[in-house]
């Protein structure tokens, strides 16, 4: 559970968030406006916290124009540095737990030309203590074919500064840019099948690394020296992803399969399998079970063990279990509560018409001897 520092930052972000949806929801009760609000508490085995709250508005400008807005705040919580963690974190105060807060602001227009085409350019905003992200967005969606088909093409570019919080307490930073393209299509196969495919072009130039990695490095005597991890400042990242979306009316439930190949030139190459099904136990309450499958190979430069003194100099080296070849599994079980049976016959709960209580339990597995247990919960309203 969150300790009593966690819970007063939640209630205070809890509080900020519904000043907004008082101010605004007066604003946003017209019945093309839409307005939704959820928060979140996450923890794992490890002893890992992320408790999250966010706002998000569309507000209808024009006859079609909408006003976009969202606005998150997280909380994390990092454990002490341990040699069993190998938590990514400060050193400094390393035997105390390590907090911080994320703030991230995105607003954007939504322009739409007719009931088939429609523009959005978004602008977001992310900063905490030792990282922050600026990006614009562009989007074009078009449906075709009837609206049997739809697709989707999407920019954005990220200017980020990846922080290093230092002994002395000073941040550290160093940039990093990031060009993305992506496509999407969706079809409508029958009135209960939908299939979507989509493909993802990503460069990204800069700091790549985390500030905070080690890496051991072996010398000639056999002595084992710490220095930090040196990774190429240019990536070219791309995947290719298929997911398929079956409704089986007859038992009330869902079955949804996907696949995803991701390939780089740092030689990484990915597979990963996914399936769940969800299914309705009474009216408003759904039973989802989850598995996921993933494996990959490791980056071009990295080691089991890296020796010689080239690797304290110049020498590329990695200390991210991310770039290093391994295979994981992931088993899920949630149950979502869907809050529309209490606005029944109560025209005073009707906001709750969208709004849903989930829990989830994860447990995951890969074959670098990790583990963790991972619990979550949220409440999401939708007015």
């Amino acid at each position: 559970m969150p300790n009593s520092r966690q819970q007063n930052t939640m209630a205070g972000r809890h509080a900020i968030v519904l000043i907004l949806l008082a101010c605004l929801s007066g604003s946003a009760s017209g019945g093309d406006d839409r307005m939704g609000f959820t928060t979140y508490y996450f923890t794992d085995s490890g002893e890992n916290n992320v408790i999250t709250t966010s706002f998000n508005l569309a507000k209808k400008l024009l006859e079609q124009t909408m006003l976009l807005i969202d606005i998150e705040l997280d909380n994390v919580t990092v454990p002490p540095v341990t040699a069993i963690t190998g938590a990514t974190r400060p050193q400094r105060r390393k035997t105390e737990p390590f907090e911080k807060t994320r703030g991230q602001v995105i607003l954007g227009l939504e322009q739409q030309f007719g009931q088939e085409t429609s523009i959005a350019a978004n602008a977001y905003r992310s900063q905490e203590v030792d990282y922050v992200s600026n990006a614009v967005v562009g989007t074009f969606s078009q449906e075709m074919f009837g609206r049997q088909t739809t697709l989707t093409l999407r920019g954005q570019f990220n200017a980020d500064l990846v922080g290093e919080i230092l002994d002395n307490g000073d941040v550290l930073n160093r940039r990093k840019r990031q060009y993305t393209g992506t496509s999407t299509i969706s079809q409508i196969l029958s009135p209960t099948t939908i299939l979507d495919a989509g493909y993802d072009y990503m460069i990204v130039k800069g700091f790549q690394g985390d500030p905070y990695r080690q890496v051991a490095v072996r010398d000639a005597t056999g002595n084992l020296t710490q220095t930090d991890e040196l990774h190429p400042s240019a990536r070219t990242r791309q995947a290719a992803t298929a997911k398929i979306s079956q409704m089986i009316p007859s038992i009330e439930a869902s079955i949804i399969g996907s696949y995803r190949y991701y390939f780089d030139n740092w030689n990484v190459r990915s597979h990963t399998g996914e399936v769940r099904l969800n299914k309705y136990l009474i009216r408003d309450l759904i039973f989802g079970i989850d598995y996921r499958y993933y494996t990959q190979t490791g980056a071009y430069f990295y080691r089991e063990q890296y020796s010689g003194p080239q690797y304290l100099g110049a020498a590329l080296r990695t200390a991210d279990y991310k770039l290093t070849p391994f295979s994981s599994n992931n088993f899920g079980v949630s149950l979502t509560f869907l809050l529309r049976g209490l606005a029944r016959g109560n025209k005073d709960l009707e906001f709750l018409q969208s709004s849903s209580v989930e829990v989830m339990y994860f447990r995951y597995f890969n074959d670098l001897y990790f583990t963790a247990d991972i619990f979550q919960t949220s409440l999401k309203f939708s007015l």
